[in-house]
């Protein structure tokens, strides 16, 4: 009998074989595109996260696995949107697709991986999982528009920049939550449960996202440090910093009007958060998020999956990259 471990890598082999397929037409230079950022290292987070709530459930998840790998095509679609809005030059330490191709061959990339995920989902035959996953795209667009509203605003508060990161990122772990509920036939309050644990899991890596993007190891994180602040995004421990000593404004204006001194000014920047604890305030916003996700999986009859889940929380909150 394979123990959790081996289990969870079989469901990603699965997954992997399962988004192999995708845009795989030969000469198709959106498809080139789309397959330059799928595959270049993604943690698959979201599909597995879904198999892992099925096994928990005490079901397979592998009659699923088309359906369960939608999310990664979405979440990745997205990611090729939010480059060209950022302008972002690299992505997992790769070049990023709207500049290896052109933009508008990253949008169609972009839009080519969308739809692939909604014909997967539709094909699914279950209306809770398409009304869900409509809902969770609405949310990443809605969130990205909200993000891009305040650009370059050093007035972004913690509110709003949490907001965010509930839209932008943790609505898509709610949903690969969610659909291992509604895949896995459970009642309507253990879906709520469950999507609950996804959103509290989705925030609490997003947090992390934050604080590697202006502490992490640039070489490991295949980007600079503060990219996210020199696309003009207030992050959550940038508004707590802000809120804390609105001197730091200066700074962060700083880095938004010199690219040549850019990395200078981050630094400075990082040197105020740290006194005023910005990051420590992060990080325990993020352990706060992973410790409610796993107050609701009680319902859960496998315990060795429950574990599983307990750790998941814990690890997003410890990774480096």
């Amino acid at each position: 009998m394979p123990g959790a471990r081996e289990v969870v890598k079989q469901d990603l082999e699965a997954v992997e074989a399962s988004l192999a397929a995708v845009c795989a037409e030969p000469g198709l230079r959106i498809g080139k595109a789309a397959r330059h950022l799928l595959f270049s290292g993604g943690k698959r987070a979201r599909p597995l996260l879904t198999c892992v709530i099925l096994r928990a459930l005490g079901r397979d998840p592998s009659p699923h696995v088309d359906v369960i790998a939608a999310v990664e095509l979405a979440h990745t679609g997205s990611l090729l949107h939010d480059d060209i809005i950022d302008e972002a030059r690299m992505r997992r330490g790769r070049r990023a697709a709207h500049l290896l191709f052109d933009i508008p061959t990253a949008i169609l990339a972009g839009d080519l991986l969308l739809t692939a995920a909604i014909e997967r989902t539709g094909r699914a035959g279950s209306r809770a999982l398409r009304v869900r996953f409509s809902a969770a795209l609405k949310d990443v667009c809605t969130g990205e528009a909200l993000e891009r509203e305040r650009r370059f605003d050093p007035t972004v508060g913690v509110a709003h920049a949490r907001r965010v990161n509930r839209l932008k990122t943790a609505a898509l772990f709610a949903y690969a939550a969610e659909a291992g509920a509604i895949l896995g036939g459970v009642e309507r309050d253990v879906r709520s449960e469950l999507r609950a644990y996804g959103m509290a899991l989705g925030e609490a890596f997003q947090l992390t996202d934050d604080l590697l993007d202006l502490q992490g190891d640039a070489d490991v994180l295949g980007k600079p440090n503060g990219m996210d602040l020199a696309a003009g995004c207030v992050t959550v421990p940038v508004a707590i910093a802000l809120e804390r000593d609105p001197k730091l404004r200066d700074v962060v204006l700083e880095v938004w009007r010199s690219s040549r001194n850019r990395a200078s000014a981050v630094a400075r920047l990082c040197r105020g958060m740290r006194r005023v604890e910005a990051f420590a305030a992060t990080r325990e916003l993020a352990l706060e998020c992973a410790e409610r996700a796993t107050t609701g999986i009680e319902c859960l009859p496998a315990p060795l999956w429950r574990d599983q889940l307990e750790a998941l929380a814990r690890a997003v909150v410890r990774r480096e990259h």
